[in-house]
């Protein structure tokens, strides 16, 4: 490719690019690294999320009853039957929250669908 190949706007773009790494390479001091995108900048460059596994009282076999604010993508309360409690997809929450994997039960006492919830900690009591 030669500069015959190229329209007027990308030659222009190309020479605003080069004048632009130009300015950054003679600008005093070496410059830090780009912050990946999600850290906010209070956080230092060092600094990275460390995992945190949640303290959980319910086991596979349990009855769980959820409101609608202490489950992701709620629709009304939930009650759910706890088929697998998943830490390993849970350690990215702070431990607030968990995933848990179980089987709906509807106001009739039927079971319903198997389903993935992310359920807040702090709401997980096993029904008596």
């Amino acid at each position: 490719m030669n500069v015959f190949d190229l329209s007027p706007a990308q030659i222009r773009n190309r020479l605003i690019l080069r004048a632009r790494r130009a300015g950054l390479a003679a600008a005093s001091g070496p410059q830090p690294p780009p912050r990946p995108r999600g850290i906010p900048a209070s956080v230092p460059a060092a600094v990275a999320p460390v995992p945190v596994v949640p303290c959980v009282t319910v086991a596979a076999g349990d009855v769980v009853q959820l409101a609608e604010t202490d489950y992701r993508n709620a629709e009304g309360p939930l009650r759910l039957r706890v088929v697998r409690v998943r830490p390993d997809l849970s350690e990215w929450y702070d431990g607030e929250w968990v995933w848990l994997e179980g089987v709906e039960i509807g106001p009739d006492g039927q079971d319903g669908a198997l389903r993935p919830v992310l359920a807040r900690v702090a709401a997980l009591r096993p029904d008596s």
